[in-house]
């Protein structure tokens, strides 16, 4: 149903409809008017409201069924695949050294808690959420969450580590026990986003990224020039095994010590909100039009009938009173 031609349409029909009335209307003139046999000067302008008012209402109307119509055929099959954000979390105790943030005064493990808040606001829609923590082993905390405040529980210091034996941070085998875990999930659709500090024993070859993974963020804390020491050893954010690591995944490195991960980097999880538009839109425009051409359709015949007219008949009360003598 194209708009333009019903509108011209009811156009068309209305105007000649009109024409019929105005030539009935003048051979009953002076019966309805008077001896003048015209109404009132305003009403001249009726018909072509009238018209108008139905083309209006006959454009909204046939503008709201086409969208209803575009909107019913254009919509998908709900087939497609959710998005899974799957954070890789280092939980091993030098996460715990306060060297992180703008000021170097939070532990690592709460820059970590703040960059994992600050993702989880910038993204949305049919997103799957999961966790899996690693130190000297990696465990899968939550897989497939729909909420996002399952996320926000592990990190809120959850003792996850405890369920692992203590040792040194194996890096690259944490990192290949990750990768297992998602890799048998549909192609393209977890983007794995790995915290860590890089502080681990010589990095095992990793294994390559796997189908199901489309995206890996490799996210550094820590302070990358003034190591602390912990366990015999400077602990501090190693860029070079990072890079390596990202370089592995085919992933990217960023640290995020000081500054927040940019948004550009989360690509297509970000939720952006449109940009108000000036003015109405087609929708809106429709609407007004049918409320416009109803209101008007609704009010002229009333108008016509107590404004239309200077003439007025009515029964005088003697001739009534002469009519029931009789």
């Amino acid at each position: 149903m194209n708009p333009l031609p019903v509108a011209i349409l009811v156009l068309l029909l209305s105007a000649l409809a009109e024409t019929l009335h105005a030539r009935r209307v003048r051979v009953a003139a002076r019966l309805a008017f008077g001896p003048e046999g015209r109404p009132r000067g305003w009403t001249i302008v009726a018909p072509a409201l009238r018209c108008l008012a139905l083309t209006a209402f006959a454009w909204g109307l046939a503008v709201m069924w086409q969208l209803h119509q575009a909107a019913k055929d254009g919509k998908p099959a709900d087939t497609k695949e959710p998005v899974r954000l799957v954070f890789v979390a280092d939980l091993s105790p030098s996460m715990y050294l306060k060297d992180a943030g703008p000021e170097g005064k939070q532990t690592r493990q709460q820059r970590m808690r703040e960059e994992v808040e600050a993702v989880l606001m910038r993204v949305g829609g049919d997103i799957r959420y999961g966790v899996i923590g690693f130190y000297t082993e990696a465990h899968s905390v939550v897989m497939d969450a729909h909420d996002p405040e399952l996320v926000r529980n592990v990190f809120d210091g959850l003792p996850v580590q405890y369920v692992m034996k203590a040792g040194a941070t194996d890096l690259g085998t944490a990192i290949n026990a990750a990768v297992k875990v998602v890799e048998g999930l549909p192609a393209q659709t977890v983007r794995l986003v790995l915290f860590t500090d890089g502080d681990t024993v010589p990095l095992q070859p990793i294994l390559p990224r796997p189908k199901s993974v489309k995206d890996v963020l490799v996210l550094g804390l820590g302070n990358p020039r003034k190591g602390t020491f912990i366990a015999g050893h400077q602990s501090r954010q190693d860029a070079e095994v990072l890079a390596s690591v990202a370089r592995a995944l085919r992933g990217a490195y960023y640290d995020v010590n000081e500054k927040h991960l940019p948004t550009d980097a989360l690509g297509d999880l970000v939720v952006r909100t449109p940009v108000p538009k000036s003015g109405l839109d087609l929708t809106q425009l429709a609407l007004l039009a049918m409320a416009l051409g109803a209101v008007t359709l609704a009010l002229l015949p009333v108008a016509l009938q107590y404004l239309g007219s200077a003439w007025k008949v009515v029964r005088r009360d003697d001739e009534a009173g002469e009519g029931a003598s009789r």
